[in-house]
Order: structure tokens, then C-alpha cells, then sequence
């Protein structure tokens, strides 16, 4: 999973993660999603080792963009909009873009971090047009409320595309990541609603998220409810997806 999903450079440290993956025949591509997150409780005192990330992305050749609410680790660039929030510093939003191998020179884009209290509202959304990844998160209740981070990236910059007309990202995925010596201690819930995911035809999309259910993998469960189908075929909508710890 690692290897698929590069979020950190993190070699060598193990990983718990329950997620659910939907990936699109080759003959279509995801090009927009949109989710609301609740911030959850903070990790349990004894917690001490980590980071802890949850996010949902849309996966290129080789990369991610991915909006991620992460703890125990500060943005790249060190660097928070509200770095005064009058509540405790325990989870911040951060979007990130992790490049295919070799792009980029294998440096992430990372935004500027936006603290956010437990049970804060953020909504995110990720768009492909015209050659680009765009996202923005943007607290829209709670502490931090109207706080907003984005970030804008060319394509063939980042991933392994020969041209820029078609994002070549069939893959979408919403995830627990937890590294270090204390991930059996997870013990909150962390929910996902109103989200909405595009893709720019029809072929494949409704057998696919359709058929996407509430399981577990023993790394934790996923509760999938509320699935939606636009009348144009292209759009996935879900109430809520929640995951919850072993």
C-alpha cells in the first residue's frame, strides 16, 4: 500500500489502514470529488508515536491528490493560517499532491495547515481541467470555521501522462493511515459525508460505485450508506462513509 500511496516518506515504518478503493476501467477517469469531513476526538493521551492521517484522493499514474486531516505531523513547509486558534492544536487539514517517482523531482506540494477543533465540519474538493489538479478545504463550521487552504499543480509536472487532455486517474481511494508503535490504540470514528464523485463518461461508473459496501480488511471497518446514482450516469453520491477501528 505504501508503494501505491506515497504519502510521507516514511520507509520502513508499518502502516495500519481499512479503505476502500475504486478503480475504473482504463477506458475512463475520475475528474472531480467533493466531501465534507468531522473532525474527530483526538488520539488518547498515551498516544505518543505517529503520524495519524485520514483522507480521501484521486490517484494518477504513480501519485496522489489528496486532502488530508493529519496529526502528529506538520506541513512541509511549516507553516499554519491559524496558527493562534484559540482551542487545542490536536488535528490539522492539510492538501496534499505526491508525485509519481521521478517527477517533480520527487517533492510533494503541500499547502499552509488550518487547525480544526473536534467536531469541526471541512469541506474538500479535488477537480482535473484542462491539464491541472486543483483542491481546496475550507473549515465550514467550528473551530477554524471559514479558514481555507488550496493548491493548483500541472499534471504532467506530477504523474506519468503524456499529454494533458485526459487525467489518466482511474483510481479513487478514502483511507486511515497510521504509522507508529501505537496505531492499536485508534478508538474514534472518523465520518465522511455529502460526497460526490465524477467521472468524465459513464462506462463503468454505476456497477462500480454501486457495488461498493461496508466492510472490513482487520485493520478497521468502513460504513458505506446512502448511495445515489446522477441521471447522467457520471456521478457517484454517498451519504456518509465512516471508518471506524478494528
Amino acid at each position: 500500500m505504501r508503494s501505491a500511496l506515497p504519502l510521507l516518506a516514511l520507509a520502513c515504518t508499518p502502516a495500519l489502514a481499512i479503505s476502500l478503493g475504486l478503480i475504473l476501467p482504463d477506458s475512463n477517469v475520475w475528474t472531480s470529488l467533493t466531501f465534507t469531513m468531522t473532525v474527530p476526538p483526538p488520539p488518547p493521551p498515551s498516544v505518543v508515536t505517529g503520524p495519524w492521517f485520514f483522507w480521501a484522493g484521486i490517484q494518477p499514474p504513480g501519485g496522489v491528490v489528496q486532502p488530508v486531516l493529519q496529526w502528529g505531523e506538520a506541513p512541509s513547509n511549516g507553516w499554519i493560517n491559524n496558527d493562534n486558534a484559540p482551542f487545542p492544536h490536536i488535528w490539522q487539514m492539510v492538501d496534499w499532491v505526491v508525485p509519481s517517482q521521478g517527477k517533480n523531482n520527487d517533492v510533494s506540494a503541500t499547502t499552509q495547515g488550518i487547525w480544526a477543533d473536534e467536531g469541526a465540519q471541512i469541506r474538500s474538493t479535488v477537480n482535473y481541467a484542462n491539464g491541472q489538479w486543483s483542491q481546496t478545504s475550507t473549515v465550514v463550521s467550528g473551530g477554524g470555521s471559514g479558514y481555507s487552504v488550496s493548491e493548483t499543480v500541472s499534471a504532467t509536472q506530477y504523474f506519468d501522462v503524456d499529454e494533458t487532455t485526459n487525467s489518466d486517474a482511474n483510481f479513487f481511494v478514502l483511507e486511515s493511515e497510521l504509522y507508529g508503535d501505537q496505531i492499536g490504540d485508534w478508538n474514534f470514528d472518523v465520518t465522511f459525508t455529502d460526497i460526490t464523485l465524477t467521472a468524465d463518461t459513464t462506462d463503468g461508473v454505476s456497477a462500480l460505485c454501486g457495488g461498493a459496501t461496508s466492510h472490513s480488511d482487520g485493520n478497521g471497518f468502513i460504513s458505506i450508506t446512502g448511495f445515489s446514482l446522477s441521471g447522467d450516469g457520471k456521478t457517484c453520491h454517498w451519504d456518509s462513509m465512516v471508518l471506524s477501528p478494528p
